[in-house]
């Protein structure tokens, strides 16, 4: 595990770094050493196939020298290669053009230099992973499945922030990351959890939901593109919001790559029954952070509140020139949120399916594609479970619907809101989203011949 003496050595190798880049002639550097222990188990035909353990150091370093601005990423094998890249690149970044988002870094008044401990159920799972893989294995394998497949993956570390402005923080941080699937006959079903504490519960709920929809959707049928009622899981919503909360980046909604593009703080943008929150702070949260890439403190930002705009999200750069504070979502190019949240509602998932007459359940979704970033014209294949809904009930498991509608018509027809939520993250969700089921009404689809 990470010890005082590892602590000591990543935050001073992050002002090294910080000292040649100044050294070199740079006028604005900061430096983040990332050292991690990580575990990685993945299963494959109902076992595990493999475990990895790394021990990674990973440095990122942002050069700013006339308004021309550039960042590097890159693992060393020790410190005087980390040095090498700084030297090496002087002549590269005089290349590029001045950024007319340039700002300074931020002078940053703090007295914190150590934040944060991992939890306990983080360092068990990382002294022994082949505890928990045998629950998820277990739990999957007590139904009446065909395979499952999935990755397991728990990480323990230090982050250590030096920059130009005298700011110096070292931050320890610990979380997980699980994802199952699940195969029965013709049918899958997929789930995930993750989070900043290790609870064996959610662990084996995520595998039994899985097992579930993969029995449920066993035997599938053809279904008719149509307008849809959708209820929309949490593994769908977070993959839509995680769009969502990183269009509300106004470094993205200056580019006119987003849907507020065209809107104001204080616009309606959403149902009323809708409230998106960056909250960093969530001690449970998978990116739970109390400092951003510039080391501003970070804070619980309100994005959309019943359905209003409250605020965009900045970092020192699109502060200036919006004339606003930065928000601690620095990024040091672009601003972008670190743990979406979605308030809850109060419907069970069975009750969100009674007040359907029309409409699908979408389990899961992937290959989720932006055709206009300002109007928000998107298409989304499902995938694993789907099932047809009438008058209120399950009636069938469905195959081969792709969801063709606009985010913002998607955000407006939000009607209810499931009240348990899931905290997801996996490759097609990489913001972690905590969010419950959501019925949509009126939602657009088409067909695909996957």
């Amino acid at each position: 595990m990470i010890s005082e003496l590892d602590e000591s050595k990543v935050l001073n190798l992050a002002k090294k770094v910080v000292s040649e880049a100044l050294k070199q002639g740079y006028d604005d550097t900061a430096a983040i050493v990332n050292y991690k222990n990580k575990v990685m188990v993945k299963f494959a035909n109902s076992q595990p196939s493999i475990m990895q353990s790394w021990n990674i150091i990973s440095i990122s370093v942002y050069l700013a020298k006339d308004k021309r601005v550039a960042t590097l990423n890159f693992e060393v094998p020790n410190e005087e290669e980390a040095l090498k890249y700084i030297r090496n690149y002087i002549s590269e970044i005089k290349l590029s053009e001045p950024s007319e988002y340039y700002a300074p870094l931020p002078q940053i008044e703090t007295k914190i230099k150590r934040i944060g401990e991992f939890h306990e159920s983080i360092v068990r799972a990382l002294e022994n992973p082949e505890d928990v893989s045998e629950e998820i294995l277990n739990t999957a394998l007590s139904y009446d499945i065909d395979k499952l497949a999935g990755v397991f993956t728990v990480t323990a570390g230090l982050k250590a922030l030096a920059t130009s402005a005298n700011v110096e923080v070292s931050e320890t941080y610990g979380n997980y990351e699980f994802y199952v699937r699940v195969f029965k006959g013709e049918g899958s079903g997929q789930w995930t959890s993750a989070g900043r504490i290790l609870k064996r519960e959610n662990i084996v709920e995520a595998a039994k939901v899985a097992a579930e929809y993969a029995i449920e959707s066993s035997r599938r049928e053809n279904v008719a593109a149509d307008v849809y009622d959708v209820i929309l899981s949490p593994m769908v919503v977070a993959n839509l919001m995680n769009i969502v909360g990183s269009m509300t980046s106004a470094f993205r909604v200056d580019l006119g790559l987003s849907i507020f593009s065209n809107n104001k703080v204080g616009d309606v943008v959403a149902s009323e029954k809708l409230t998106l929150v960056d909250d960093p702070h969530n001690p449970e949260s998978y990116s739970m952070t109390l400092i951003d890439a510039e080391g501003v403190p970070t804070k619980r930002n309100i994005i959309i509140e019943r359905g209003v705009l409250k605020t965009f999200l900045h970092n020192s750069k699109t502060a200036r020139k919006y004339g606003v504070e930065s928000t601690g979502n620095a990024g040091w190019i672009y601003p972008n949120p670190w743990s979406l949240e979605i308030e809850s509602g109060n419907l069970s998932l069975d009750e969100l399916v009674s007040e359907v007459k029309k409409g699908i359940l979408v389990t899961n979704n992937w290959y989720t594609r932006l055709q206009n970033y300002v109007e928000g014209l998107f298409s989304t294949v499902t995938r694993d479970a789907l099932f047809l809904i009438e008058n209120g009930k399950i009636v069938k498991a469905v195959t081969k619907l792709r969801i063709a509608d606009k985010l913002p018509r998607i955000l407006r027809n939000i009607e209810y809101l499931g009240k348990r939520r899931y905290q997801i993250k996996w490759w097609e969700a990489e913001i972690p989203t905590i969010t419950p089921y959501i019925l949509v009404r009126n939602v657009h689809t088409s067909k695909h011949l996957l």
